[in-house]
């Protein structure tokens, strides 16, 4: 196995006696210390992987790591199959923290306007990730919803179909949340959503965006799960950003007062605070 990750783009195993996977399936493949010389070249051991659009689907081993010490295993459409001692928790927290703007808390703002209770997806518009169980919970698998073309559930088992370059791959997960059909169709229609207001908010100052046409074939763009009745054409960006903007500096403010151990810290002392530091923007 390669300590590292190739220079060029590896991709996934084209050969067909490869091209389905389970926990049970990377076990058997990957547990061994002797992985056989037809997928040798697509296993990489990156330590600092970082979730990407070309994530296809993370397996969360952190209850039983894979070797004693991987504990999520990554297809990559480019780098192959990463094995990476992070959970499945540190790579989603690093993907909200440090890739994305205002976090969890403008997904956080959106999924509570269309009255949608469980967590399961990350929206980006044209990128979305989804959990097999919502992600609040400390670990769970995940998928690269904009890959997937066709999902199936059967005998408690969800399988995703993802097809590159003439091969088709299934992606099989067991441990899944109750109603997944459901949790799905508000994924799909929170990140709808996300989508046509980022297109709305770029086109209202200028910028002539579109969600790019390679996703109406995946599961991103099938309207079959869109929740009709939810989706707020006249949703306004600038106002669920203000609204996130605001809980965030009010999150800050009580993380500020715990650290400080400040006792009396009150609501109007958070308002005094968040206007000030909304006035440079205006000056400007």
């Amino acid at each position: 196995m390669k300590n590292k990750l190739n220079l060029f783009n590896v991709g996934l195993p084209d050969n067909e006696d490869l091209n389905n996977w389970s926990k049970d399936l990377i076990r058997q493949r990957l547990e061994t210390t002797a992985i056989t010389s037809d997928l040798v070249p697509f296993v990489s051991e990156n330590l600092n992987y970082e979730l990407n659009e070309n994530m296809v689907a993370l397996y969360d081993f952190h209850q039983r790591p894979i070797r004693g010490k991987y504990q999520t295993v990554i297809f990559d459409k480019k780098d192959g199959i990463i094995l990476c001692q992070k959970n499945s928790r540190q790579l989603i927290n690093h993907l909200l923290k440090d890739q994305m703007i205002l976090g969890a808390v403008l997904q956080k703002k959106l999924q509570k306007k269309l009255g949608f209770y469980y967590r399961h997806t990350i929206s980006l518009g044209e990128i979305a990730y989804f959990s097999m169980r919502a992600h609040s919970e400390k670990h769970t698998s995940w998928i690269g919803l904009h890959h997937m073309q066709t999902v199936q559930q059967e005998d408690g088992k969800v399988t995703f179909s993802y097809q590159e370059n003439g091969c088709s791959y299934n992606f099989e997960f067991e441990d899944c949340a109750p109603h997944l059909y459901k949790r799905l169709a508000e994924g799909i229609t929170h990140n709808h959503v996300l989508g046509q207001m980022l297109v709305k908010y770029a086109n209202s100052h200028g910028f002539h965006l579109n969600l790019c046409k390679c996703r109406k074939n995946n599961l991103v763009a099938n309207q079959e799960y869109f929740y009709l009745t939810k989706i707020q054409n006249t949703m306004n960006l600038t106002e669920l950003a203000e609204e996130a903007i605001e809980e965030f500096h009010k999150n800050y403010g009580r993380h500020c007062a715990d650290f400080f151990d400040i006792k009396d810290w009150q609501v109007q002392d958070h308002n005094l605070i968040y206007r000030l530091s909304r006035r440079i923007k205006s000056i400007l």
